[in-house]
C-alpha cells in the first residue's frame, strides 16, 4: 500500500482513492480525516511550550553563572 501524495494540499491518493485531506500550515503534513487536525496542532502546541520552558531554564543556568563568576 503505498501513498502518492499529491502537490494538491486537499487530497491524498492511496491505491486509487482519493481523500479529502487537511494540511497543517506549521508543517505541512497531510492528515485524513480532517478531525485529526486539531490534536496534531496541539502536539505542536506542547512541543512549543516544553521549548520554552526548556529555554527558560538554561537562560536561568547562564544568568547564575554569570553572577557567580
Amino acid at each position: 500500500m503505498e501513498a502518492v501524495l499529491n502537490g494538491d494540499s486537499k487530497t491524498i491518493t492511496i491505491e486509487n482513492k482519493t481523500l479529502r485531506a487537511v494540511k497543517c500550515e506549521k508543517c505541512g503534513a497531510k492528515m485524513y480525516p480532517t478531525s485529526l487536525l486539531k490534536p496534531h496542532l496541539y502536539r505542536h502546541q506542547r512541543r512549543h511550550r516544553w521549548f520554552v520552558t526548556e529555554l527558560r531554564k538554561l537562560q536561568y543556568t547562564m544568568a547564575h553563572m554569570r553572577d557567580m563568576a
